[in-house]
């Protein structure tokens, strides 16, 4: 049984057309990706941001904390290290001392 020209054509041109439309559905889902991935990665950029802002909030109120809060001996100290280092200058005193014995 023959098949009907009409039918033989349709099909024909049903089929380029699906071939020839292909390559445009194909950009088209890559264009969709690539905006899915842009939008999924700017909200992981700010979503990590937000975590970095939370901490350093929580590292500045620490700091804060540990400043204000200083007892009077642990203030002394503080002063101590930063002014008063008596075992470099004890190191120093000898190196002096050495030095003398040595160009006399």
């Amino acid at each position: 049984m023959p098949l009907n020209e009409e039918v033989v054509s349709a099909v024909a041109i049903g089929n380029l057309k699906a071939i020839s439309e292909q390559p445009a559905m194909l950009s088209n889902l890559a264009h969709a990706n690539l905006i899915y991935n842009t939008n999924l990665s700017q909200q992981n950029a700010v979503a990590n941001q937000q975590s970095l802002n939370e901490l350093n909030i929580s590292i500045l109120a620490k700091a804060a904390n540990t400043i204000s809060n200083l007892q009077p001996l642990e203030a002394r100290s503080a002063v101590d290290i930063l002014t008063n280092n008596e075992l470099a200058q004890t190191i120093a005193d000898m190196k002096a001392t050495l030095q003398a014995f040595v160009n006399h």
